[in-house]
């Protein structure tokens, strides 16, 4: 779960998480190949990758701003501005479309309250964002809940059931 502990105005990596990302950087047989864990760490920390988050990875990394936030930008599961506290990626590629998947986002949407364009609930307790492929493309349709749950053949009911529960904290 996010942590949000960091205002707007002091965006600075706390020494817990330089400390982590360097422990990763042991991990590699190069420092820039913990590019994607330190961008969790950094996300985990913050909520989401505000510039400073990424020039603050790309300072422990040796590496340029430019290079991490282009490996930030390209994935999807890192998040470039601030989202709810929970964050569902709902895969609608073309095996889950098949499936009815833009239906079942649709619905989703409309239950959660969000409008054409809006990713996160008024309450900022969910983010609900496309997805490109999860990879189970046998138990369609498929979503990712806080980029670590993986819920497959997804019905009205389940999406139900989740979003309660994904509510009830």
């Amino acid at each position: 779960m996010k942590m949000f502990a960091k205002s707007l105005n002091n965006l600075m990596l706390s020494n817990t998480a330089k400390e982590k990302i360097q422990t990763l950087k042991t991990k590699y047989p190069s420092a820039r190949s913990a590019v994607m864990p330190a961008l969790y760490v950094a996300q985990e920390e913050f909520g989401w990758l505000p510039k400073e988050a990424i020039d603050a990875v790309a300072k422990e990394l040796a590496m340029t701003p430019t290079e991490v936030g282009s490996v930030a930008s390209f994935y999807t599961m890192y998040h470039l501005k601030p989202t709810g506290q929970h964050v569902i990626e709902f895969c609608t590629d073309l095996p889950c479309a098949l499936a009815g998947a833009d239906a079942a986002f649709e619905r989703l949407c409309h239950k959660l309250g969000l409008e054409h364009g809006q990713e996160t609930t008024g309450d900022n307790a969910i983010t609900l964002r496309h997805a490109p492929c999860l990879g189970g493309c046998d138990k369609v349709p498929v979503l990712l809940v806080d980029n670590n749950a993986q819920y497959e053949a997804m019905t009205d009911e389940k999406l139900d059931a989740l979003v309660s529960k994904l509510r009830a904290g």
